[in-house]
């Protein structure tokens, strides 16, 4: 009998890299001059006490975090082929990569538009974050990423065989 097996696919493994890079992009300040601050660019080089700091901070705050987040789920992909996790997880494995990268990119777009709640010194406050062109690359990664998780929950069978 032919084992059922969705961790081993290739496409897995591009997932997970595609999901690992804006964190390692972002970090290294690849492109810092030429591409832009990035997503979380208003994070580094700011001495101000958190109390005075701007929107945009939170902002860079929140996608380290969520990129972080992401790094982690791309490690798990690259390894959940050793655990031995059941084939019936990939489904929500999958479903979860998606709703991350789908995530980012939701926030993304409020905050290059119309900004999101952020506190400030006055209270909470709107800000629009600039457009750059790392930043682009960052949640075009991380779409690409999840879209490609998402093309393959979606090719999973509806009851996986299980191993006898």
């Amino acid at each position: 009998m032919n084992e059922f097996k969705p961790f081993s696919d290739p496409r897995v493994r591009w997932a997970a890299a595609l999901l690992m890079a804006p964190f390692f992009l972002q970090l290294l300040g690849f492109g810092a001059d030429f591409l832009g601050a990035g997503l979380c660019g208003d994070l580094f080089g700011r001495n101000n006490p958190l109390g005075f700091q701007s929107p945009l901070f939170w902002y860079a705050m929140g996608f380290m975090i969520l990129l972080g987040l992401q790094l982690a789920y791309g490690a798990i992909l690259l390894l959940v082929g050793l655990l031995e996790m059941p084939p019936e997880s990939a489904r929500g494995l999958f479903g979860l990569g998606f709703g991350l990268a789908a995530l980012i990119a939701v926030l993304f777009v409020l905050t290059r538009t119309t900004g999101i709640p952020a506190p400030a010194t006055q209270g909470l406050v709107f800000e629009r974050a600039d457009l750059d062109l790392l930043s682009l690359l960052l949640v075009g990664l991380s779409l690409a990423g999840g879209l490609l998780l998402r093309q393959m929950g979606r090719g999973l069978p509806p009851n996986p065989p299980t191993a006898a």
